[in-house]
């Protein structure tokens, strides 16, 4: 390193004016110190030097006007200590490392646009070791010093905050590894890494964002260690194309989908992990992709593990609990392996192996799910051997046609046992006697110990005909031993729905279109014409007004109706029905179709169907196949189309057959202040916290802070605010000897954000 020091003061004589005035008279190697203030400029570091402010961390502002493009580097070694950058256009780039260049981010803060690091994408095949493999300790410098490769960051106790579309995205064969790192605030996905590239994380953070926190596409690798993704919008983790994820000591919490999602082809290595309160699934696995689970720990969601992937993935030593639906679900074609597996308090089934799947099943156990234990399906060939079922009603249900194996399992404190006794090898369980056929309708459990109603004759309930049905629902496909929880009544729905915080004007639409099919449902059983009803809805509103929660609920009334013989949700976006080449549309808008018959599809951002000034898309086929598949089966699936209002109208306007299958739309407006400090409270009572009464105050004074732009998150937001306050309340508490209980469950008005998101 040479001695030369560069000294940036625009008001000091003997010193350069601006920072490209003093860049290009420094030498490589030389440390440029700026003066405290606001410096708008936009540069490109082409020498190997330093920038650091000249009176402390954060002290010097650098203001980046996108439009002349973003602050570039363009050199190896190059590094940046304690600086403030910040765009003016969050949906931009505001620092790029360019090819074969290196950064080193120390003590920074990035604002209003994201950090690219770009890569050559046509560079040989890098190694393809397994992301195992792969040192996470390796510091970079080398690399960072004479980069090879693709451009490489190194970011240490940085934040990444207030973007749009991702903060931080890794091109070609990038590399990156981020220390003590955090974005915040995004208004889309956390991290987007792609091509070849490498990210490495220790103890780095994403809290919130729209969209997925960590996205890995095409053939990269994310290994995250001691790392946290919180509040994601979409996933917490989502692996796409041949990419690959290692998760060690990390929590995924709070995500909006599923904690960690793979597609595709891609890999993931996952232990010593949390994945808490996903929206939909803990981890789910699709097509050809693989998980291996070690040692983790999955809590809540509707599902914990769906497995749906043709290749083996494997569980070993993990613990599944509190799942409000079946705890691991084993799709069609899946064979994996689970190996000293616990699930608890499972909702619906500890286990549910689907049609045809296979699956070995060792020293796993079930205690208290809400379901027969297992479930196997028909033509389903699981090997159980030593399990364990304590604390069900039923250990042990299985269609006609179903192969299970089951070899010295047992069962503790079981109401109606079926599992084989202990001992004497692997043996097949006894089917039973087939009960009297019931009257058509859907199939119920008659309650514990007694015989299960078959469907109606025809192969589905109510006589309907044999459709596929997704291991994701409760009971089983049709010709399947049926064993369900009790009936939902209508006026418990009613009351839940009357329960969700805000949603007046939703709340009366929902109760004046559940009186009209009453009203229907009375003319059909007294012999009379239905008049025609479209039970197709389209819901408006900004994202988190509660438009999930309320399609939820809808599907479950018109069950408790009558009128749907299951009442599940399937919720897809334009990802699961669009395919990517000529022919692949229509049968995945089908297949996704499909998993919906006897409940609600629920199309998410469903205007991205039709993207505005592009005339051939695939979007056109999707919507032509849903509008013939909602004729075809228009008493069996239900479809609600979701988006922004404004959208949505050209949405539906963009096809006859949708304009005159949508009939009526429901409006969700945006919370209020005061509305969203109930939900903040709901989530508090939910997790047994309690707001002391200062904290209620200033968090609705916080919460009326935030801009209302059209992405507000809503419901999210809030959430979002609850986890960042329990974040900080543990801070506090850690500093603590000794807190008594009370300390423990309040949230002071000290663990609010410093500052709106």
């Amino acid at each position: 390193m040479t001695d030369a020091a560069i000294r940036v003061a625009p008001r000091t004589r003997g010193a350069h004016r601006t920072i490209a005035d003093a860049l290009a008279a420094a030498p490589a190697d030389a440390t440029v110190t700026l003066a405290p203030g606001e410096y708008t400029e936009t540069f490109r570091l082409v020498k190997r030097v330093t920038l650091r402010p000249e009176h402390g961390n954060g002290s010097v502002v650098l203001v980046v006007r996108t439009a002349g493009g973003p602050l570039t580097v363009a050199a190896p070694g190059c590094r940046m200590r304690g600086l403030t950058v910040r765009g003016d256009d969050a949906a931009e780039a505001v620092l790029r490392v360019e090819d074969a260049a290196g950064l080193t981010l120390e003590d920074c803060t990035v604002a209003r646009g994201r950090i690219e690091v770009l890569g050559s994408r046509t560079t040989g095949t890098r190694p393809d070791v397994p992301v195992g493999s792969i040192a996470l300790d390796h510091d970079l410098s080398a690399e960072l010093d004479d980069p090879t490769a693709g451009g490489v960051l190194l970011a240490l106790r940085t934040r990444l905050r207030s973007a749009r579309h991702t903060a931080l995205h890794l091109t070609g064969d990038a590399l990156a590894r981020l220390e003590d790192t955090s974005v915040e605030g995004v208004e889309g996905i956390g991290v987007a890494v792609s091509g070849t590239a490498v990210l490495r994380a220790n103890r780095f953070r994403v809290h919130g964002g729209s969209g997925s926190g960590v996205r890995a596409r095409d053939r990269s690798r994310v290994l995250l260690r001691a790392s946290g993704v919180f509040g994601a919008g979409r996933h917490g983790v989502l692996a796409q194309d041949a990419a690959e994820v290692l998760l060690t000591d990390c929590r995924v919490e709070g995500a909006a989908r599923s904690g960690v999602r793979l597609d595709h082809t891609a890999r993931a290595e996952v232990s010593d992990t949390t994945v808490a309160d996903a929206g939909l699934c803990g981890v789910e696995v699709r097509d050809e992709a693989r998980v291996v689970l070690r040692d983790a720990r999955v809590t809540g969601g509707d599902t914990g593990v769906r497995l749906r992937s043709t290749e083996e993935s494997v569980l070993l030593y993990s613990s599944l609990a509190r799942q409000r639906g079946n705890g691991v679900e084993i799709a069609a074609g899946a064979d994996p392996r689970l190996r000293a597996v616990r699930v608890v308090r499972s909702g619906k089934h500890g286990v549910l192996v689907g049609e045809g799947a296979r699956g070995v099943f060792e020293h796993c156990d079930v205690l208290a799910s809400g379901l027969p234990a297992l479930y196997v399906a028909r033509d389903a060939e699981p090997r159980f051997t030593g399990c364990r079922v304590f604390d069900c009603k039923q250990d042990l249900g299985f269609a006609e046609d179903a192969r299970p194996v089951v070899e010295d399992c047992v069962a503790v404190n079981v109401g109606t046992p079926r599992l084989p006794a202990s001992g004497g090898g692997a043996r097949r369980p006894p089917a039973g006697p087939p009960p009297p056929a019931g009257p058509a309708g859907p199939a119920r459990s008659p309650g514990p110990g007694a015989p299960p109603v078959p469907p109606a004759p025809g192969g589905a309930p109510g006589g309907a005909a044999t459709a596929p049905r997704p291991a994701a629902e409760d009971a089983g496909e049709a010709g399947e031993t049926v064993h369900e929880p009790p009936q939902e009544t209508l006026e418990e729905l009613l009351a839940e729905l009357d329960e969700l915080v805000g949603l007046d004007g939703v709340k009366r639409d929902v109760g004046g279109m559940v009186k009209l099919m009453q009203t229907v449902r009375m003319r059909q059983e007294a012999g009379l014409p239905a008049p025609p009803l479209s039970r197709h809805l389209v819901f408006a509103g900004n994202p988190g007004t509660g438009k999930t929660t309320v399609a939820r609920l809808y599907g479950r009334l018109l069950s408790a109706l009558g009128l749907l013989s299951h009442g599940h949700l399937v919720e897809v976006d334009r990802s699961a029905l669009v395919g990517e080449y000529i022919g692949h549309t229509g049968p995945k808008t089908t297949e996704a179709f499909l998993r919906a018959r006897g409940g609600v599809l629920f199309i998410d951002e469903a205007y991205a169907l039709t993207p505005p000034g592009v005339a051939q898309d695939f979007g056109q086929e999707a919507i032509a196949t849903l509008v013939k598949l909602m004729e075809d089966h228009r008493d069996e699936v239900v479809v609600i189309a979701a988006g922004y209002p404004g959208e949505m109208d050209r949405f539906i306007g963009s096809n006859p057959g949708l304009a005159s299958r949508f009939t009526r739309a429901l409006h969700f407006a945006d919370y209020s202040n005061e509305e969203l400090v109930r939900i903040v409270e709901h989530h508090a009572r939910r997790h047994r916290y309690q707001l002391s009464d200062a904290s209620r105050k200033a968090l609705g004074e916080f919460i009326g802070s935030i801009p209302r732009g059209e992405r507000f998150g809503n419901g999210r937001t809030a959430r979002q605010l609850f986890q960042q306050m329990t974040e900080r309340q543990a801070m506090r508490m850690s500093d603590l000897t000794n807190p008594a209980a009370a300390e423990l469950m309040t949230l002071e008005e000290t663990d609010l954000p410093l500052a709106t998101p």
